[in-house]
């Protein structure tokens, strides 16, 4: 198995590529992804979670967070991702503003993020669920679990591999920790060339 994450593009690749749109002048996000198996024999055999701390320096607080998985072109397509991650309805929580506790929800995304400009490929996307009474904040830490049948491998930690918006801002960050192996190699080929890749997000 391969590791997941893209191995070809490094943190400032991906800030110059993946937003496309106004970004913030100051802002950190970053990311680790832990693992531990799982004892319900109706679950999958391994628990992901999903640790982000976010600051946005900006008015406007969290309005959701991407976890970019693959690149358009990578040989990963969303099916693969369908059958092998599994989401509970309640995929994670936050703190809010006030103090209060923020639920989110987590969707498949397989054509990027619309939201943001730039920000193409498959991805996860953590979106605050509506009608709780609570919002994130500008600042803030994130929790958010996932399973899946398929052990883990170590991410690539030079690849930008989260995204996050505020207004109409946004922000790239680093992830360390594991991730599923996949059967598959999204990378679209071992000697893609930086204009490749960028060629992606054009």
């Amino acid at each position: 198995m391969r590791t997941l994450l893209l191995k070809s593009v490094t943190v400032a690749t991906m800030l110059s590529l993946a937003v496309a749109g106004p970004a913030l002048a100051q802002c950190s996000l970053s990311g680790d992804m832990a693992y531990e198996m799982t004892t319900d024999p109706m679950l999958p055999a391994y628990q992901y979670t999903l640790t982000v701390m976010w600051d946005m320096d900006s008015p406007y607080g969290l309005s959701h967070l991407d976890l970019v998985v693959d690149l358009p072109g990578g040989t990963c397509g969303c099916e693969a991702f369908d059958e092998a991650i599994f989401f509970d309805a309640i995929a994670g929580s936050s703190d809010g503003e006030g103090g209060c506790s923020v639920d989110y929800a987590a969707n498949l995304e397989c054509s990027g993020d619309p939201s943001i400009p730039g920000v193409d490929g498959i991805l996860f996307k953590f979106e605050p669920m509506e009608g709780m009474g609570c919002e994130p904040g500008p600042v803030g830490t994130g929790i958010f679990v996932f399973y899946s049948d398929l052990a883990p491998v170590p991410v690539d930690e030079e690849f930008a591999a989260l995204v996050d918006k505020a207004g109409l801002q946004s922000c790239t960050g680093s992830l360390t920790g594991v991730f599923p192996g996949m059967a598959c190699d999204p990378v679209p080929t071992e000697s893609s060339t930086f204009d490749g890749i960028k060629s992606f997000y054009r």
